[in-house]
């Protein structure tokens, strides 16, 4: 089965990161050096645009996945109270899921696969496990601990269920309001990003002899490298100070 904590971009993902990759080579080449051959060196660029995609891509899939997860503890909790065995519980959960979120989506495919195993006299348990390890989720992985060791000494299943999808959802909630508070400050965060390149075309296309001491020379490309590396650090540091994690 799938290792979800591997995201490998798909051709349409490539083609954004490579376009991303030439505008900001395109625009670093023109307004820095005014050189189109720094274009060529700035296309390593790619790796760490590369990067940058994957983190949020990884981010966004594992909170699609615990999402998942969560709609299909509540539905084994409705299954449960309904007098359902453990193993049919699963089982009635993944058919409600389906319905709301369709066989494509990742939680009913993974659910299938758990469902299928059980018939051949897999444990559910390590069947958990396993979709734990393969998601590397903390909440995912937590709750297949204290399912497999109430499963071994025995245990309230409809209430080790009940908590987690009710510390799945508090969680959800802390990092909603945290989202809603920062959304400000990430949008100042971006427009200051911005500013420095914006000032550099304004003035490059207003007063292009301003700047005409800093281009064509060793000493000016210097101060100009330097410049863009401390733009870049002070990028890292302001998305590193809005990246709240729970």
């Amino acid at each position: 089965m799938r290792d979800y904590k591997v995201y490998v971009l798909s051709g349409k993902e490539r083609l954004l990161c490579l376009g991303i990759t030439a505008g900001l080579a395109g625009a670093v080449s023109w307004l820095f050096y005014h050189n189109g051959c720094a274009m060529a060196l700035s296309l390593i660029l790619y790796l760490p645009v590369e990067r940058t995609l994957k983190r949020h891509l990884m981010k966004k899939r594992k909170g699609e996945l615990l999402f998942q997860f969560k709609e299909i503890l509540q539905m084994a909790v409705t299954a449960l109270k309904a007098g359902y065995a453990m193993e049919n519980a699963f089982v009635h959960a993944r058919e409600e899921f389906v319905k709301l979120y369709g066989q494509e989506a990742v939680m009913a495919r993974e659910f299938a696969y758990i469902n299928h195993q059980v018939k051949l006299n897999v444990t559910l348990e390590s069947l958990l496990e396993d979709l734990a390890e393969r998601c590397g989720i903390e909440e995912i992985s937590s709750f297949s601990q204290v399912f497999g060791f109430a499963k071994r000494s025995g245990g309230d299943f409809l209430g080790i269920f009940q908590n987690s999808a009710e510390k799945i959802r508090q969680k959800a909630e802390i990092k909603r309001e945290i989202e809603v508070v920062i959304a400000a400050k990430r949008m100042e965060m971006n427009i200051m990003n911005l500013v420095p390149f914006g000032i550099l075309a304004y003035v490059g296309i207003t007063s292009p002899e301003f700047l005409e001491p800093l281009y064509g020379n060793w000493m000016g490309m210097g101060v100009m490298t330097v410049t863009l590396v401390i733009y870049v650090f002070a990028c890292w540091l302001s998305e590193k100070i809005v990246d709240i994690q729970v």
